[in-house]
């Protein structure tokens, strides 16, 4: 197999791009491949064709329903190379544009982060190639600190307003450091990461129902929590919906609290020494669901046909 790696770093990449995109493609095209990052500009396109010489597999990450067009016109130029990708935001209300996407692209497979969406493109679609592939983390970014985990607290992503005012009384009338997303302040990668493995807890909650416009009611696990996982935080919060979390990861690395905080304070007081929990945790996720491991799992799977097999949480 020679496989083509289609990046889009030069085409304005959606926010979170680099800890998604670039830990899984360079991997992946540097286990026997190439990396091929096509230009905007449609007139450059016909070039592609030579760029794109040779190639008998091709793989790309999309957001939603398709890639860029200047990876579509890339693929194209593949001729009758195999195709594959890995789909980002695979929400409910998105499942019919990406299925026809998929087919017109002959995807063979497309990975699919969420379970539920995974399950729902194989029932209506039973002759597609869907294949559930949970998110990957990029350990480069996230990893624990070398000093002292002087911040309590950390949420990194969206919150949900009540869990997050009930954290911010607890930390406040303590006297403890909680770090969150603040309007008009925009952390780099690197910052974040920094400031997940200075961190004690690491606060993870789905996307929540009254997101069901964006969602569909899918309750998916996300980054977040092989992010703060990887960094060697404990996880505070709400486990996903979707079983997710159960078959990948360990409980007891997570302590569970209501989503409206109204038992944060005394979960919290009662939390019992988890350092050895965390580390394992941490050691799992670092091992088993870094991009790199992932960028392994595609290539494996694209040579062999072979479905891949997550494995069990550690005991």
């Amino acid at each position: 197999m020679t496989l083509a790696v289609l990046s889009n770093d030069r085409l304005d990449p959606w926010i979170n791009w680099t800890t998604l995109g670039p830990p899984l493609l360079e991997p992946l095209a540097a286990l026997g491949g190439r990396l091929v990052s096509p230009p905007p500009e449609p007139r450059a396109w016909p070039r592609l064709a030579r760029t794109m010489r040779g190639a008998t597999s091709v793989f790309w990450m999309q957001q939603s329903a398709r890639p860029e067009w200047p990876l579509v016109a890339a693929s194209l130029a593949a001729g009758r190379a195999a195709r594959s990708a890995f789909v980002v935001d695979p929400w409910l209300v998105d499942l019919p544009r990406i299925a026809l996407a998929a087919r017109l692209q002959r995807l063979d497979p497309l990975f699919v982060p969420f379970s539920e969406g995974a399950q729902e493109l194989v029932r209506r679609h039973p002759r597609g190639r869907f294949e559930w592939l949970p998110f990957g983390v990029d350990t480069e970014v996230f990893a624990p600190g070398d000093g002292e985990r002087d911040v309590f607290a950390f949420w990194m992503g969206r919150r949900h307003e009540p869990l997050h005012r009930a954290l911010l009384e607890y930390c406040e009338a303590r006297g403890l450091r909680y770090e969150y997303r603040r309007e008009g302040l925009l952390l780099t990668p690197e910052e974040l990461g920094e400031l997940a493995g200075r961190s004690r807890y690491f606060v993870v909650t789905p996307p929540l129902a009254e997101d069901r416009a964006r969602t569909g009611g899918y309750s998916p696990l996300v980054m977040r929590y092989l992010e703060g996982l990887a960094a060697g935080a404990r996880l505070v919060g709400v486990l996903p919906g979707s079983g997710e979390y159960e078959r990948l990861l360990p409980l007891d690395a997570i302590l569970q609290v209501d989503v409206d905080g109204r038992d944060l304070a005394e979960r919290l007081d009662a939390d019992a020494e988890s350092a050895g929990a965390t580390a394992r945790a941490s050691a799992h996720v670092r091992t088993h669901h870094s991009w790199a491991r992932r960028a392994e799992q595609i290539h494996e799977r694209l040579v062999t046909g072979r479905p891949i097999v997550q494995p069990p949480p550690p005991l």
